[in-house]
């Protein structure tokens, strides 16, 4: 079955050397680590979104600001394309954010597989299972000075 491709909006919060990431586990995939958000629902803007779903994952309230990167994500080309429905396809779009306050509560709408929410230290990265293993090295650029490392589409990175 063919589905169209769902957009959603993932948040870059990033404080110093730190990154805010989700912690996952899934029975077959193991551990590993997503940028927070999801999919947009039906009249909702991506910054709408990444609020409500960083909110819901995170506990944390934040503000979405500029656009870094764009990524396909086609769910039969990647080896841990199993975790999702059969043709799902998600167009990931990934702002910077940054926090609006102090965590006012724990995650209250966790992700099916979540366990945790972690800032990582940006030496880690390279260390940590994080999903899509392509945003390693952007991320990293970015924690460093704060540039965003082109290309700014990702396209089907793994």
């Amino acid at each position: 079955m063919t589905r169209p491709p769902r957009p959603s909006a993932k948040a870059v919060i990033a404080e110093e050397t730190r990154l805010l990431l989700i912690h996952l586990r899934h029975p077959r995939a193991g551990d590993f680590y997503q940028l927070p958000g999801g999919g947009l629902r039906p009249g909702e803007g991506p910054g709408d979104a990444l609020t409500r779903e960083t909110r819901e994952e995170t506990g944390y309230t934040v503000k979405a600001h500029e656009l870094l990167w764009v990524r396909d994500y086609v769910a039969s080309h990647h080896d841990y394309g199993y975790i999702d429905p059969p043709g799902f396809h998600a167009v990931e779009l990934m702002f910077r954010a940054s926090l609006a306050g102090a965590a006012a509560a724990d995650p209250h709408e966790a992700d099916e597989f979540q366990v945790g929410v972690e800032w990582v230290e940006v030496r880690r990265l390279p260390e940590v299972n994080i999903f899509p293993r392509a945003l390693v090295a952007p991320l990293q650029a970015y924690l460093t000075d704060r540039t965003v490392m082109r290309p700014v589409y990702l396209g089907d990175a793994a």
